[in-house]
């Protein structure tokens, strides 16, 4: 089956009141279309996702003043929707595992492309002593401790992402997962 795409010309005013609408709501853009789109023609059902999520939907209900200590709360820490952080919270604390922000994975990416780099020098300097010994000057001691410190780094930024996201949702961590 095609999928299409529907597009709608807004003005600035009412594009920055559409998007308060749907995040208010908790929901994409696309999602709210698509769910306008389903309550105005119901034949039209096919949209999978939108139906998985409505079965699988739990309803709470805030006070004005809780609703905007989430809403804050979710903002602070990295979530573009309350619903996001709600759904990361619970999820937390159901598997007792970290849920991460879009942020902090392309935090963790970072670090990760670092850590090759760093592993890709270590390589080089490997291939440069077993070529031949007598190159081994080549190697400083300033240099193994860059790479030192660079995984020291590493390590660090790693470790304070994950204990800042266990403190968020009030996990303890394991003592494999504190290693570092």
């Amino acid at each position: 089956m095609a999928k299409h795409i529907v597009k709608t010309r807004l003005d600035d005013e009412d594009k920055q009141k559409w998007q308060q609408f749907c995040q208010l709501n908790g929901m994409i853009e696309s999602g709210m279309v698509r769910m306008m789109i389903n309550q105005v023609l119901p034949d039209t059902g096919n949209d999978e996702e939108l139906h998985q999520a409505k079965s699988n939907k739990v309803t709470i209900r805030l006070s004005e003043h809780d609703i905007q200590k989430l809403t804050t709360q979710a903002i602070e820490e990295g979530y573009v929707y309350r619903t996001s952080w709600v759904t990361a919270c619970v999820t937390a604390n159901l598997t007792r595992t970290p849920v991460l922000t879009n942020e902090e994975i392309k935090t963790l990416r970072e670090s990760n492309r670092q850590l090759a780099a760093v592993g890709r020098n270590l390589n080089q300097i490997a291939r440069v002593l077993n070529i031949d010994f007598r190159h081994s000057d080549k190697v400083t001691r300033e240099m193994i401790e860059i790479l030192d410190n660079k995984i020291s780094d590493h390590k660090t930024m790693v470790n304070t992402l994950i204990n800042k996201n266990c403190r968020r949702w009030e996990l303890e961590l394991t003592d494999e997962q504190s290693d570092g």
